[in-house]
């Protein structure tokens, strides 16, 4: 069977995490994001889109996602208390009391205050169960965790999602971030992005950020925090 492979990664583990900076206007460390990297039993290596494909083709998406998560929420105990950012994807938690409830009891074990952690809403645009995603985020709230919405950009949908969800952080879709420095209408963009952040009470961050002009002049729209490559590779080991 073609993605049979599947099977192992998520019974053995076959997975480790990186350290991803996230830094503020000063360039000083505020977070992590904490990706997922994959292997077979031989020790060749996954990308992400191939993997959630197969596991997804299995039925196996939630195994997996609930492996990604748990293993994250491990690698969040190296860092000092700094926030972790830790990806999830909404489509594959069918009962929140029943699909979380060892995400809430594992960090309780390891001592992370929930505070810490930020699950971030992956694949946004694939979101189109609204009412379900409210209760998910709901059950992490509830619980003192925080989330953000990732891929923010434009479009009613996802408008109609902010006001709704409310994220405690935004991310700003890197294709409205490369370029901005010369480019009127991803800054006036950008600009919508930083407006509809104050309006709702979240924090508002770019992602994909690769070159020092498109920094100033996100720092120069009134972006808080930061990621990408300008500031650091992902990384085996979190940078203190």
């Amino acid at each position: 069977m073609k993605w049979a492979w599947i099977d192992q990664v998520i019974k053995n583990g076959l997975l480790t995490c990186y350290y991803q900076l996230i830094v503020d206007r000063e360039e000083k460390i505020y977070a992590y994001e904490i990706l997922s990297r994959f292997k077979k039993e031989d020790g060749t290596l996954i990308y992400p889109n191939i993997i959630f494909e197969a596991a997804k083709t299995r039925g196996r998406l939630y195994e997996l996602d609930r492996l990604c998560r748990l293993t994250a929420i491990r690698y969040a105990t190296h860092l000092n208390g700094k926030k972790a950012f830790i990806n999830f994807i909404p489509m594959s938690i069918y009962s929140p009391e029943f699909c979380l409830q060892s995400t809430t009891r594992l960090s309780s074990q390891l001592g992370v205050d929930p505070s810490q952690l930020v699950f971030k809403v992956v694949e946004t645009e694939k979101v189109d169960d609204l009412e379900h995603l409210k209760s998910i985020l709901t059950y992490y709230g509830d619980g003192g965790f925080r989330y953000a919405l990732d891929d923010v950009g434009e479009g009613y949908s996802t408008i109609e999602m902010l006001e709704a969800i409310k994220p405690h952080y935004m991310k700003l879709d890197m294709k409205f971030v490369q370029g901005i420095s010369e480019n009127k209408n991803k800054q006036h963009i950008a600009k919508q992005f930083l407006q509809k952040s104050k309006e709702i009470g979240s924090i508002p961050l770019a992602e994909g950020v690769e070159f020092s002009e498109d920094f100033e002049r996100l720092k120069q729209v009134g972006i808080k925090l930061f990621q990408d490559y300008l500031f650091g590779k992902p990384s085996p080991r979190p940078k203190y």
